[in-house]
């Protein structure tokens, strides 16, 4: 019994972490349709739009779900639900019976136990939500990499460490600095270097599959990492630098990046955003100084 409920216990946790961090509204679903676990947004949106929306207010009721499709659409439902399918979508406001709703349902198998049988995601198509989420975009998104700026950086920074200090918990901030961005742009020409940039956050993301990284200052990579061992931290630095340094190739021409990492942890090196970011900037100009492709700070 004692081994079932922390199996139990176990997937919860899973589908607890599949939830985190989403903006949509999202909720994972029992094979029977209870909701087992919903986001915020997700008890937001069933509350606000309580009929319009009462097929997912307190259990996902697949039979009146399916009354709102077509036909087609309703005989798609049934071969994914019989497991033909992984994943299906629907825009609901392009059935009549769905009032025009400005929702995209999106439902994907998940087959962790009957309990975690579905991740249902609600997008907002409302003109509204698209432009509210176009600007959140443009206030928090480096557009050029894809990671969050600087203001988003602070943002995840100020909750990183509030809850690290509530938890008694540590954590690293790696900051990536292309050295020769000046050089690259003077040889190559603006287009080639944001080019290599954008090589380099991918590879960041490829290489530090667990951490969070945004792009600050043109040309300076950030990567949150909760690791704070510093031979674990070593060795992430090993791999990622010679990664980042292997040549980039854009259209004809191979392009040599160098970068230097400052690394510096929270909370020995400092219990404010500002000042953590101060201590990595740092490390990376002590590194240059003695030569090294890494430091951590001192």
């Amino acid at each position: 019994m004692r081994a079932a409920k922390r199996e139990s216990d176990e997937g919860l946790h899973i589908a607890r972490a599949l939830l985190e961090g989403n903006i949509e509204a999202c909720a994972i679903v029992s094979s029977e349709g209870k909701i087992v676990v919903a986001n915020s947004t997700w008890e937001r949106l069933a509350s606000a739009c309580f009929d319009e929306l009462s097929f997912l207010s307190e259990e996902f009721d697949m039979k009146r779900f399916s009354d709102m499709l077509d036909g087609v659409c309703a005989l798609r439902l049934k071969e994914f639900l019989s497991g033909k399918t992984e994943q299906i979508s629907f825009a609901l406001n392009d059935f009549e019976k769905s009032k025009g709703l400005p929702f995209t349902i999106v439902i994907y198998s998940l087959e962790i136990s009957e309990r975690l049988c579905y991740f249902i995601s609600l997008r907002d198509n409302s003109e509204s939500t698209v432009l509210r989420n176009a600007l959140r975009d443009m206030i928090y998104i480096d557009s050029l990499s894809g990671f969050g700026n600087e203001r988003s950086l602070n943002r995840f920074l100020s909750k990183k460490i509030s809850s690290s200090k509530e938890n008694g918990t540590c954590f690293s901030i790696v900051c990536t600095m292309l050295s020769n961005s000046k050089e690259i742009a003077a040889m190559f020409g603006k287009r080639i270097l944001d080019t290599v940039l954008q090589r380099l956050g991918k590879r960041i993301t490829l290489q530090i599959e667990e951490g969070k990284s945004f792009r600050i200052m043109d040309d300076v990579y950030v990567t949150v990492l909760d690791c704070s061992d510093r031979s674990c931290v070593s060795r992430t630095m090993s791999v990622l630098t010679s990664d980042l340094e292997k040549p980039v190739a854009v259209s004809d021409t191979d392009v040599s990046p160098s970068v230097v990492s400052g690394i510096c942890q929270f909370p020995i090196d400092g219990e404010r955003s500002e000042s953590l970011l101060s201590s990595c900037l740092t490390a990376i100009f002590t590194a240059k100084r003695k030569g090294l492709k890494w430091e951590f700070y001192n």
